[in-house]
């Protein structure tokens, strides 16, 4: 009898004390203090044909990109939409790519809530691009994450 009573006192102690762990760690990731997106780094997925060669959010909310056709052929956007958060930034201004091209840097709009310089964020893009050579529309998404530059 002893000897159980010894197990559960041990069990309950360790428990109460991990639970408390897991409760304070949680309450701090609910107030931001870890913001796990400032551990990645910027980086990039999806876009399967139109690569994207590199972005950036700045603290006035502009966020500029720079693309790179690996279609295969020589391509048209026709329509780019970024999202981030709840706020859509819309660029309808068509940009023809060779194969293999980069585009120049492109302002695609500005987010009226950015961030903070230094915190995280992450976008989704989705465009529209039409292959010039079968005049067939195909469309490409992706999102990139980074931190707020100033």
């Amino acid at each position: 009898m002893k000897k159980a009573q010894a197990g559960l006192d041990f069990l309950m102690t360790y428990g109460w004390a991990l639970l408390l762990i897991v409760l304070i760690v949680g309450a701090l990731f609910a107030l931001g203090i870890f913001d796990v997106g400032s551990f990645l780094g910027s980086r990039s997925s999806g876009f399967a044909q139109v690569g994207i060669v590199g972005w950036k959010v700045a603290d006035a909310g502009t966020f500029t990109t720079m693309f790179e056709n690996h279609a295969g052929n020589d391509i048209s956007i026709t329509s780019i939409s970024a999202t981030k958060g709840s706020e859509t930034i819309n660029y309808t201004t068509p940009i023809s790519l060779a194969n293999g091209q980069s585009t120049g840097t492109i302002t695609i709009g500005t987010f009226s809530t950015p961030g903070a310089s230094g915190s995280s964020y992450t976008v989704a893009i989705d465009l529209i691009y039409t292959d010039t050579a079968t005049g067939f529309e195909y469309s490409d998404s992706g999102t990139v994450t980074g931190a707020v530059t100033p």
